[in-house]
């Protein structure tokens, strides 16, 4: 993990910039953050990006609300981003 993933991973207070930069990294790096972060927001439009391997770190990611996971797992047409999101729902406390 570099240090950009380092303090996205761990920022509480995000900033329309913070989301900004984050979209505007290469798909690698927001694929890593998607399984890190903990922003709602961004990580609803991370769950739309064109990469599977964001989408996937999106569907890995617990913070991810539970529509969102509902959204990929029944609708993602990646069968590794519908299988993920299904896994994290079955592991989210009711």
């Amino acid at each position: 993990m570099n240090g950009n993933h380092q303090f996205y991973a761990g920022l509480t207070d995000w900033t329309p910039w913070d989301e900004a930069e984050v979209l505007k990294m290469q798909y690698g790096e927001r694929a890593v953050l998607a399984e890190l972060i903990t922003c709602t927001g961004l990580l609803v439009d991370l769950s739309m990006d064109q990469h599977t391997e964001v989408r996937k770190g999106v569907a890995a990611n617990p913070c991810t609300p539970a529509s969102t996971l509902k959204r990929l797992a029944e609708d993602d047409f990646c069968s590794s981003v519908q299988e993920t999101a299904k896994k994290t729902l079955s592991n989210l406390p009711e």
